[in-house]
């Protein structure tokens, strides 16, 4: 009896000297806070209920959004101390619940704060933040992605007038394949309108991403700035291929090791392509992602069985060290239409 008394009684005071954190709550609710309204702050505070100091040692927040800011001095048994939570609702809105951990040695408390972000009424500049003259548009690019070989799609950009006059919009440098008008032609003070695009893809004939790059004009003028890019992601429509009778793209290996290069030459390497099926392998298009590798008198297409040597040559002009590269090879077998070849040497 007297172990266990003797016991209980060293217990009991080692928890007398404990720090102790009671806050007075420990979640609050923002309600509804508006986006633009700046950062918003609650401050969680507690009493020590403890024997000894308090002495934060961590603070950290679910979220880069909030920012807890804390009493840094010991806090004295009785005395008060605060955790504040700063939240910023800019670019967040929507319903937020985040949680700040506060840690001592011997404790760790949790505190939440929730609300509802009420997003900000979007202005012109929000809408159409790219500028060309007096005309404002949603984007600088108008994207087709993954249109077939066939397709002829039309999609459209939200421009406006900001200026005080009429504005007649009217293009230049379009190739072919596009066919470009706005809607309505001449936008009034303050008016908005699109951009109508419809691209021709089998008039482009090309395959994988491509880009235009178009002209605006304004009242027939080009004012600064004034280039617009329409890009697309092409690829061939293997719907009704007939799989028994299609190609096969058969690459021995994916990877080419140029090895050692001197600075300044060229080296010649290739990629062996075996067509593994019935019909002609076409190869579509050869691109890689720099200018140094480069694909002269490539053929065309691949017989059924036969294995041709894919020569290419890699310039090591402006390049030092190692050099990692891909080529994309796109062909019309259904299964390896996009193939990626990494490219790999040393220059020395």
């Amino acid at each position: 009896m007297k172990k266990i008394f003797a016991t209980t009684t060293a217990l009991c005071l080692c928890l007398a000297g404990f720090a102790q954190m009671q806050f007075s709550k420990t979640a609050h609710d923002f309600g509804q806070v508006p986006e633009a309204g700046g950062e918003i702050t609650y401050s969680f505070e507690f009493t020590n209920a403890g024997k000894a100091p308090v002495i934060i040692t961590d603070v950290k927040s679910s979220c880069g959004c909030t920012t807890p800011e804390w009493t840094k001095q010991p806090v004295l048994p009785g005395k008060t101390g605060s955790v504040k939570a700063i939240f910023d609702p800019k670019d967040r809105p929507g319903i937020f619940d985040k949680e700040i951990t506060v840690s001592t040695k011997t404790e760790t408390v949790k505190l939440k704060i929730s609300g509802e972000v009420l997003g900000k009424t979007k202005g012109t500049a929000d809408l159409y933040p790219r500028v060309m003259g007096a005309l404002r548009l949603k984007s600088l690019n108008l994207p087709f992605a993954n249109i077939y070989s066939t397709a002829t799609p039309t999609d459209s950009l939200p421009i406006i007038n900001t200026g005080s006059s009429n504005l007649a919009i009217s293009f230049a440098n379009v190739p072919p394949h596009i066919t470009l008008t706005a809607r309505p032609q001449t936008l009034k003070a303050n008016e908005s309108g699109f951009i109508v695009c419809t691209y021709n893809a089998a008039q482009k004939n090309d395959w994988g991403y491509v880009t235009d790059k178009v002209n605006i004009l304004l009242n027939g003028a080009a004012v600064k700035g004034n280039e617009l890019t329409v890009s697309a992601s092409i690829d061939e429509d293997f719907s009704k291929v007939n799989a028994a009778t299609a190609p096969i793209a058969q690459f021995a290996s994916r990877t080419v090791d140029a090895g050692s290069v001197k600075a300044g030459e060229g080296k010649e390497f290739s990629i062996a392509i075996t067509n593994g099926g019935k019909g002609d392998l076409l190869l579509r298009k050869i691109t890689s992602n720099c200018n140094c590798l480069l694909f002269a008198n490539a053929p065309k297409s691949i017989k059924a069985g036969q294995t041709v040597e894919l020569t290419g040559t890699f310039s090591a002009k402006n390049l030092k060290g190692k050099v990692n590269k891909n080529i994309t090879i796109i062909t019309n077998a259904p299964k390896q239409a996009s193939t990626t070849v990494r490219f790999s040497a040393v220059v020395e």
